[in-house]
């Protein structure tokens, strides 16, 4: 399969997860991150910058001094969820997706 099919293939999947769920996505974080690492080897200036913009959320998510100990789970799903949006505004910039504006 070739870069782009599977991109594409990728972006489809992560498109599904919000329809079924626009809150936040159904399995969508491996989905993104997928998605984002793919974009790797484009050289899209928009797409560097949206790598960028979704790494920086998917560190954020990690770091310990997020959350008080009861609200890690939430506070790092809630910032995955920002990461997620940030690859379906990317994928949505290169076509991969249709226009979902209820979802930004």
């Amino acid at each position: 399969m070739n870069s782009e099919a599977y991109r594409g293939e990728l972006a489809a999947a992560m498109e599904a997860g919000f329809i079924k769920n626009p809150n936040t996505g159904e399995h969508c974080h491996s989905l993104a991150d997928a998605y984002m690492a793919s974009l790797a080897e484009s050289s899209a200036p928009e797409d560097v910058e949206g790598r960028r913009e979704h790494d920086g959320l998917v560190a954020w998510s990690l770091e310990k001094s997020n959350a008080s100990p009861g609200d890690v789970v939430r506070t790092f799903n809630y910032i995955r969820v920002k990461a997620v949006r940030v690859a379906m505004k990317v994928a949505q910039r290169r076509g991969d997706v249709g226009p979902h504006e209820d979802l930004y």
